[in-house]
């Protein structure tokens, strides 16, 4: 985190975002700098993150990228055929 702080503060990048942290590693980065997002896993069959990460990211201002909205593709197989 010190590494990307300095490329912040040098104008070099704006902003700084993580994937798939616990909530302690969040807190410790965030210290260094503020964080812009977090990259997580967050669908119907994840919702394990509601209770615990979604309410951290909102306490620090921190915004989610949520990566497999649709359960890694389930939904996409259950399509109807038409015709």
């Amino acid at each position: 985190m010190e590494e990307l702080k300095k490329l912040v503060e040098e104008g070099k990048i704006k902003y700084i975002g993580i994937s798939e942290a616990s909530p302690e590693t969040i807190r410790r980065a965030h210290a260094v700098h503020p964080l812009t997002a977090v990259q997580l896993e967050w669908s119907l069959w994840t919702r394990d993150v509601e209770e615990e990460l979604i309410p951290q990211y909102r306490e620090l201002g921190i915004g989610i990228v949520a990566y497999s909205p649709l359960g890694h593709g389930f939904f996409a197989s259950c399509k109807k055929q038409i015709g």
